[in-house]
């Protein structure tokens, strides 16, 4: 018997690379998620792959298409919906970033999503480098689908399409929506006042001049599409006619912002000591006076003495009595400095509102402001989240963690690590604890180096960031365009549920609100809660609206929509498994069911 000699080495692989040619290629998943959770790029595929919604008219309501690779070219394509009337919607790329170090206990490291890339922008309309984009094998990647129902929008059920295709296949989506027959106001009822320093879009944008306050203004829009305000309006021009020319729009509900009408619910004076008689008389004359307020001092001692304080407030009131003062303290520290009279508006962290066991506010604390606030219509209570949420120095030791590092976890928080519904709680938490505003130091930055690929500051990953940078040379078009992160999303989601929170307390069950989110978030350290039951909780309150009638009366649409209701921005279980071979869909399953510095904040 003659023995054959083994192939060469060469010839053998040549050979093997044949074979493997041969074989099929291997299947890309596509599947949905909700838009409150974060696909990080070790997500595994699911059997989930149509997304069923529900959402008010003149709210924003968003779900994810992830792909599951090996997958080339992805790109994705969309019609919007129909049925009533046709909803058109927007796709977005989730960029990743890799975080070196966790935010707290409960953070992480590694790739994280967060900044979402339009295709088309809602700023410009120019069309962006969110596509085509690659998945590696055995990763996933994420699509953002964004729909805004207009005010006008008859309630009832439609239905579209996401089609996703790549190199050698291709998957389609179905997507059905439910609206609800009453509407969200334009202009948020909880009022904020978020930051945007001075420097930071010359820094990342390199612009100057007209063309910064022209940018700053589309960051205004932007906010205001996300229910929030960027009260700091600095553009180092404080010429108050060139304030009204770029950003009155923002001030008077005229700019061009998706949700019609949408105003800004308040503005920081920054017209110096010798300022204050002009901006008073400015603002009031446009009407804008009840949103303009001086920020005397942030977290005494630290910032100012407490004595600082009643001089401070009294050069602006010698002026204009209805310029208001806000503090960030409580209402134990005020008093204890004899400052309150010169107080207007107190923001205490939000974890003072209601501290861990053991904690000097411990316990339930918003009852302690009630004789504040009688004492003049003028005064409010606000919140803020800081550091607190997520540990204000040094780093985790995720082996051996310390007291403090326990501490810093389950706050609501906006860092990139924390998860989704965290992003999202803050809203709940200041209706649960009856404030009327919320505070945010700053909203840009890690602009003072490269947000898309570090946003470290102050011991937490985004602490102080909720957009990024859109220059032409980084998400293409021409025009300079901030691009919002998913936490910014989900900031307006809450804001949102705050909506729903209010109208159905304002229709007579205001029993039932408190009931359901202090249910869901019976403490502000008790943020981390499963997306599916906020959802629920969601619906509940939408469909207790509906039984009292919470349509608009005489609004277009103002009868029930008929068909199968799922839960509040929920989604519907089945599957899209796309083949290599461009076959389209391979197959959907049927409906499972309803899945259910800047200025610091210190501890």
């Amino acid at each position: 018997m003659t023995l054959r000699p083994l192939a060469a080495p060469a010839a053998f692989a040549a050979v093997l690379a044949l074979l493997v040619a041969a074989l099929p290629a291997q299947a890309a998943s596509v599947w949905t998620a909700t838009s409150t959770e974060k696909i990080r790029p070790a997500a595994a595929a699911r059997a989930q792959g149509s997304a069923a919604l529900t959402a008010a008219r003149n709210e924003f309501e968003s779900f994810q298409v992830v792909i599951t690779g090996a997958a080339t070219g992805v790109r994705a394509t969309t019609a919007g919906l129909t049925g009533p009337a046709s909803l058109p919607a927007r796709l977005y790329r989730e960029a990743i970033i890799n975080l070196a170090s966790p935010s707290a206990l409960d953070g992480g490291t590694g790739p994280w999503p967060d900044a979402l890339v339009p295709d088309v922008d809602e700023l410009a309309g120019e069309r962006r480098n969110a596509f085509p984009f690659d998945v590696p094998a055995g990763e996933s990647r994420a699509i953002w689908v964004e729909l805004h129902v207009p005010p006008d929008a008859p309630a009832g059920d439609y239905a579209g399409s996401v089609r996703v295709t790549w190199d050698g296949g291709e998957a389609t989506v179905p997507v059905t929506l439910t609206v609800w027959p009453f509407t969200l106001p334009s202009t948020a009822s909880l009022k904020s006042a978020f930051g945007l320093s001075w420097g930071t879009l010359n820094t990342a944008h390199g612009v100057s001049g007209d063309a910064l306050s022209a940018l700053r203004a589309r960051y205004g829009q932007l906010a205001l599409d996300h229910r929030i305000t960027l009260s700091r309006i600095d553009d180092g021009n404080r010429d108050l006619a060139h304030f009204a020319s770029f950003f009155g729009p923002l001030f008077d509900g005229a700019s061009a912002a998706t949700l019609p009408g949408a105003q800004a619910t308040s503005v920081e004076y920054l017209g110096g000591s010798s300022g204050y008689a002009s901006w008073a008389s400015f603002f009031q004359s446009r009407g804008w006076d009840d949103r303009l307020f001086q920020y005397t001092c942030d977290e005494p001692p630290l910032q100012c003495a407490w004595s600082d304080i009643p001089a401070r407030a009294a050069s602006a009131r010698a002026v204009s009595p209805a310029l208001r003062t806000l503090v960030t303290t409580t209402i134990q520290q005020a008093d204890a400095a004899g400052v309150t009279p010169a107080i207007d508006v107190l923001v205490p962290v939000v974890n003072f509102l209601d501290d861990r066991a053991g904690e000097r506010f411990a316990g339930p604390q918003r009852a302690a402001y009630d004789a504040f606030l009688a004492g003049s219509p003028r005064r409010e209570v606000w919140t803020y989240q800081s550091c607190m949420s997520h540990g204000c120095g040094g780093t985790v030791d995720m082996g051996s963690p310390s007291d403090s590092d326990r501490y810093f976890t389950g706050w609501p928080s906006y860092m990139i690590d924390a998860s989704a519904v965290r992003n999202r709680a803050m809203e709940w938490i200041s209706f649960n604890h009856r404030v009327t505003g919320e505070l945010y130091y700053e909203t840009t930055m890690a602009y003072s180096h490269d947000p898309w690929a570090n946003q470290w500051d102050f011991s937490g990953n985004g602490d102080g960031t909720l957009f990024y940078p859109g220059t032409p040379a980084k998400v293409g078009g021409t025009t300079q365009i901030p691009v919002a992160s998913i936490r910014l999303k989900m900031i307006r989601e809450g804001m949102e549920d705050y909506e729903y929170l209010k109208l159905l307390t304002d229709l007579g069950d205001g029993a039932l609100a408190r009931e359901i989110s202090a249910a869901l978030f019976p403490h502000p350290y008790d943020a981390e809660v499963s997306p599916a039951d906020l959802l629920a909780a969601r619906e509940r309150i939408a469909r207790r609206i509906v039984e009292l009638g919470g349509g608009t009366p005489g609004s277009p649409g103002s009868g029930t929509g008929g068909g199968s209701v799922g839960g509040g921005g929920g989604l519907q279980a089945g599957v899209v498994a796309a083949n290599g071979c461009g076959s389209g869909a391979g197959g959907l399953l049927a409906l499972l069911g309803l899945v259910g510095a800047l200025r610091r904040r210190r501890r």
